[in-house]
């Protein structure tokens, strides 16, 4: 550890190293202008957030290099006022005596001529300059501005959909599971900037409090290196009191900063005119409160009178190999089946679709623009692309839909392998389309789901049906199938509507299979006339 009185070289040097990343970076993406680099998947990603953490560590070590240089110098200049201060303590008191001695006054003159002068160059000397060079070349590997927006917005999703506070953050506490980790002021400060420019500004004051207390005085001279003042948290935290119509907080707030309160009465007077306009809701995850109850561990399935049984009636091929089947719900008609794929058989799909992920949005061909409805990355397999190991793999799970649904499966059907990482989530949403598009006008729309679970998840990612208070947890092996219209009318049932609870630990794999109604207008026809309008 560096002596108290080097840490402020260090600090500088440690903004220098800073300032030099930034401008590094600054200068990359001028340059990458003219070059496609492909975005990293740091949230979904483990080997992209792996490369990072890899990156983080040789970075400390060249950050300690930089520190032993420095110290090295430190040392030198040490030593130098050390050896002045002899003669120095000999003089005192008796300077005239001291100075009419030639072996003083000559040593004193020619000192004062040159070894300054060249300790003036040695400390121009620059310092570490290979590890600076060092993080300015790796500075094109650091997340971006909008990775690490993603990287904010997946906790937000945590807080909010698990209930949260900064206490429990802090302390690695998330639903009653305690995690060994923390996060530190700055994070905690960039949670609070998050949610203020989201408007939920009560929310906002609770981590930027939380925050403050978290700042020791030892520590404002790292925090400023690092760009974070404590004006600037009190200012953030006076302005979420105002937003909540709290100015007697508002201003006991900017009272408690020494070098805020002589500009106190300024400050709220421009909070108070100047009110805050939060981002547009579509901006925003919808994470309504009744999804958010069902995701948390609290919520417990309603009991119910059904029950698990062998399914070996669908297709003739059960009657060899029969199927266990967990009823959920019988109308709307939901079921779960259990170990339907083996290990080797999930372990191939991930594999042949894991470097075909991309981020997707929302609609029946997601297209690679990020959303903030759905935060995954997406394939859709078999794809030309894909390695054809993968193809009889596929032609197996095909088969496997057939047999659990009884529902004809053309040849060609494509399946859609889905992965959350942490805080990846889906809004709540209906599978069918009821819409004009030209795949629904050519197949009909989305008449049931097939959702294979590929992993479990540790901790959240749980399916839920708000409207039916159902919840199902992501287990590996298991497949949940629902009809999303009802049987003898094809009327769209909008009890089905249903979302994916945001990741907390690990990763969630899926792989989702939609069976349209055109295909099966032969065994499965309409009854009873129903009110849904066909769009032609």
């Amino acid at each position: 550890m560096l002596p108290l009185a080097s840490m402020q070289v260090f600090l500088q040097a440690l903004l220098m190293l800073a300032s030099a990343a930034v401008q590094s970076q600054s200068q990359s993406k001028t340059k990458g202008e003219t070059s496609y680099n492909p975005p990293k998947e740091f949230v979904t990603s483990m080997a992209d957030r792996m490369e990072l953490l890899l990156l983080d560590r040789q970075l400390i070590s060249n950050l300690v290099q930089y520190a032993e240089e420095l110290q090295k110098k430190v040392d030198v200049l040490r030593r130098f006022a050390k050896a002045m201060r002899i003669p120095l303590k000999g003089a005192k008191g008796r300077e005239e005596e001291y100075l009419s001695n030639p072996l003083h006054s000559f040593p004193l003159i020619r000192h004062m001529h040159e070894d300054w002068r060249h300790l003036e160059k040695f400390m121009r000397q620059p310092v570490g300059q290979d590890q600076i060079n060092f993080l300015k070349n790796k500075a094109t590997k650091f997340p971006s501005v909008a990775e690490t927006e993603d990287a904010t917005e997946a906790i937000y999703r945590i807080i909010r959909t698990y209930d949260v506070g900064p206490g429990d953050l802090v302390h690695g506490i998330i639903e009653g599971v305690h995690y060994n980790s923390s996060i530190s002021v700055i994070d905690c400060f960039s949670l609070g900037k998050l949610l203020f420019h989201w408007g939920e500004y009560g929310r906002a004051a609770q981590f930027l409090a939380y925050s403050l207390d978290l700042v020791r005085p030892e520590h404002y001279s790292v925090l400023h290196v690092l760009g974070l003042t404590s004006s600037e948290v009190f200012m953030l935290l006076a302005r979420c009191f105002v937003e909540l119509d709290q100015e007697a907080d508002a201003r006991t707030t900017l009272m408690g900063h020494p070098d805020l309160a002589e500009h106190s009465k300024r400050l709220l007077n421009f909070y108070t005119s100047t009110r805050h306009v939060p981002v547009s809701e579509e901006m925003k995850p919808i994470l309504d409160e009744e999804f958010n109850q069902i995701c948390r561990s609290s919520h417990q399935n309603k009991p119910s009178r059904l029950h698990c049984r062998y399914n070996a009636t669908t297709t003739p091929f059960l009657r060899l190999a029969p199927l266990r089947m967990e009823e959920l719900s019988l109308d709307p008609y939901i079921v779960v089946y259990h170990n339907v794929l083996s290990d080797a058989e999930i372990a191939k799909v991930e594999r042949v679709a894991e470097p075909l992920l991309k981020s997707i949005g929302v609609g029946e061909m997601d297209n690679s623009k990020k959303s903030k409805v759905r935060t995954a990355l997406g394939a859709w397999i078999p794809d030309k692309n894909m390695h054809i190991s993968g193809w009889p793999v596929i032609q197996r799970i095909v088969r496997r839909i057939h047999d659990m649904t009884g529902l004809i499966i053309k040849h060609g059907q494509v399946v859609q392998l889905i992965k959350y990482g942490y805080g990846g989530h889906y809004d709540t949403h209906f599978d069918y389309l009821n819409d004009s598009l030209p795949i629904t006008q050519a197949l009909g729309d989305r008449m049931a789901t097939v959702l294979f679970y590929l992993n479990d998840v540790k901790h959240g990612g749980s399916t839920v049906f708000p409207v039916l208070q159902l919840k199902v947890p992501s287990e590996r092996g298991k497949v949940l199938v629902w009809y999303n219209m009802h049987g003898e009318t094809h009327d769209l049932d909008s009890r089905t509507l249903h979302g994916s609870c945001p990741v907390i630990d690990g990763a969630k794999t899926v792989l989702s299979c939609w069976i349209h109604e055109w295909d099966q207008m032969f065994i499965q026809p309409t009854y009873h006339p129903g009110n849904r309008s066909f769009i032609t």
